[in-house]
């Protein structure tokens, strides 16, 4: 009995060995794996955040004209007002982290933490003035009483909660002076 003990070198303590490493890196890869989908998700969270906001932001834009525009005298490049008729008072991009800064946008309402900014930029008459002929109502023009439509573009920007997640939105629409 004591002949065949001295014949085992070790051979079970060897495999054991082997069997918890590959079980070790089965475990970290799939703690890795986990990781990364909450960062992923976290991400989304992030984006979903700053869609909301920026979305609402839009939105806050739009009743702005609507409520407050009777003439066109305000979008003078200043205070998050620009006129695209004008090339010294054309919105800047919207790409541009500069465009961004307080003087140059308007303030939305602040939602879960984070404020979306917003400009406007007047874009002219909805349409050409030879095209109020070929409406659907004959007859029914600028001359005949119709009231002009203008077109105007809302550029919204929000971050997320962290910051480190930004949405830009870009609606068109158009209101009758």
């Amino acid at each position: 009995m004591i002949a065949m003990r001295s014949r085992q070198h070790g051979a079970v303590l060897f495999i054991s060995l082997i069997i918890l490493l590959v079980l070790t890196i089965l475990a970290i890869s799939g703690m890795q794996g986990s990781v990364m989908q909450e960062r992923m998700a976290g991400a989304q969270s992030e984006g979903i955040s700053a869609l909301e906001a920026a979305e609402d932001g839009a939105r806050v834009g739009e009743l702005w004209v609507k409520d407050n525009v009777l003439t066109f005298s305000d979008f003078d490049s200043t205070g998050g007002l620009y006129d695209l008729r004008d090339e010294t008072k054309r919105a800047p991009s919207p790409y541009d982290e500069t465009t961004w800064t307080s003087e140059k946008v308007k303030s939305g309402n602040p939602i879960g933490g984070v404020t979306p900014v917003y400009f406007v930029e007047y874009q002219g008459l909805g349409f050409a003035e030879d095209q109020l002929a070929d409406g659907v109502i004959g007859g029914y023009n600028h001359e005949s009483g119709a009231a002009n439509i203008h077109a105007f573009r809302v550029v919204a920007r929000a971050e997320g909660p962290s910051g480190r997640a930004r949405r830009i939105i870009e609606v068109y629409f158009t209101k009758q002076i």
